[in-house]
C-alpha cells in the first residue's frame, strides 16, 4: 500500500528515466504490485471465481512487462511477498474487512444491472491469493526467469538486493507501485513502468 501521499509529495523530485538506462542490468520487481495492476483487468472474473480465460488476464499483463525488460535486454529480478508481519495483523484484518465489504457491494450492483459500478467494487475487493503467484512462478521457472519469495514483505528484500554490489546479486533499481522502498531507502525506484511512443522507445 505504501506511505500515504508519499509520492505525491515526492513528485516535483521524479525524472522520467529512459529504458535503455539499465541495459545489461539487473532490475527488481515487486511481484505483488504488478499482479495487482494487472488483475484489475480481470476483477470481476476473479472475485466470481468464473472459468472464462480473461480469469488469467493479470498474467499476461505481468509476462508482457517481463518481456518488455527482456527485449532491451535487462535482467528481472522478480520478488514474492512472503510470511504476514505479526505486528500488521491488525492491519491486514481491517483491509480484508474493507475488501469484503466491496466485494459485497460489487455484487449489489451487479444485481442491479450497473456493471460500471460493479466492476469499481470489485477492483477494490481484489486480493492476490496464493494460487494466483503460484500460477506466476510456474510461467517465471518455464521461462528461465529469476525469482525470489521473501522471508516476509518484498519491500524489505528488494531494498536489501539494491544495497548490493551487481557481483553479490545486488540489483540496479526497483519497479513499484508502492512507496515504501522510499523509507527503505532505496536509491532508484521506478514507481510506473509506461510505454511511451515517442519515436525512440520507452520510458519510466
Amino acid at each position: 500500500m505504501g506511505i500515504k501521499d508519499l509520492l505525491k509529495f515526492m513528485k516535483p523530485y521524479i525524472e522520467p528515466v529512459h529504458i535503455k538506462k539499465y541495459d545489461g542490468k539487473r532490475v527488481g520487481i515487486d511481484a505483488y504490485s504488478w499482479l495487482h495492476k494487472g488483475a484489475y483487468s480481470c476483477s470481476m472474473e476473479i472475485c466470481l471465481n468464473s472459468n472464462s480465460e480473461k480469469k488469467l488476464r493479470y498474467l499476461d499483463y505481468f509476462m508482457h512487462r517481463i518481456n518488455l525488460l527482456r527485449h532491451h535486454k535487462i535482467t528481472p529480478v522478480v520478488v514474492f511477498d512472503g510470511g504476514n508481519i505479526p505486528c500488521k495483523a491488525g492491519t491486514e484484518q481491517e483491509r480484508y474487512r474493507k475488501r469484503k465489504a466491496n466485494r459485497e457491494l460489487a455484487m449489489e450492483k451487479l444485481k442491479e444491472g450497473n456493471v460500471n459500478a460493479a466492476t469499481d467494487f470489485f477492483q477494490r475487493a481484489i486480493s492476490i491469493t496464493p494460487l494466483m503467484a503460484h500460477q506466476l512462478i510456474q510461467i517465471l521457472r518455464s521461462e528461465n526467469i529469476e525469482f525470489l519469495v521473501a522471508p516476509y514483505e518484498a519491500d524489505a528484500q528488494l531494498a536489501y538486493l539494491a544495497g548490493l554490489e551487481a557481483e553479490r546479486g545486488g540489483i540496479a533499481a526497483v519497479i513499484t507501485e508502492d512507496s515504501d522502498l522510499l523509507a527503505y531507502g532505496c536509491q532508484a525506484v521506478r514507481t510506473s513502468m509506461k510505454l511511451w511512443f515517442v519515436g525512440d522507445g520507452d520510458y519510466f
